[in-house]
């Protein structure tokens, strides 16, 4: 038989303790969607859109070994955490 222990509570206190535990979860949660949204693997044309270039251009990116590239299954894919590496990554060359 299970002992049940009772705790009166004013309506603020209950508030402040459900507030507590919610804030709680959904930072766990933005965690764990971080790291999926790291792990997320993009096609050519979603990294190309994220980069705001042409398909040519992420081609020769990946030529040029500025953005490395993973083949699965045939496709060409790229890692969300490396592309958004790369946008802070940019360097311009002043002629």
């Amino acid at each position: 038989m299970e002992n049940v222990i009772l705790t009166t509570y004013t309506p603020e206190q209950l508030t402040g303790i459900i507030n507590e535990a919610v804030k709680e979860a959904v930072q766990i949660l933005q965690e764990e969607t971080k790291k999926e949204e790291a792990e997320t693997l993009l096609t050519r044309k979603e990294a190309a859109q994220l980069l705001k270039i042409s398909l040519v251009t992420l081609n020769d990116y990946s030529k040029r070994g500025l953005l490395k590239s993973y083949i699965i299954g045939g496709r060409v894919l790229y890692k969300r955490k490396e592309v958004e590496a790369a946008l802070g990554e940019v360097k311009t060359v002043k002629y």
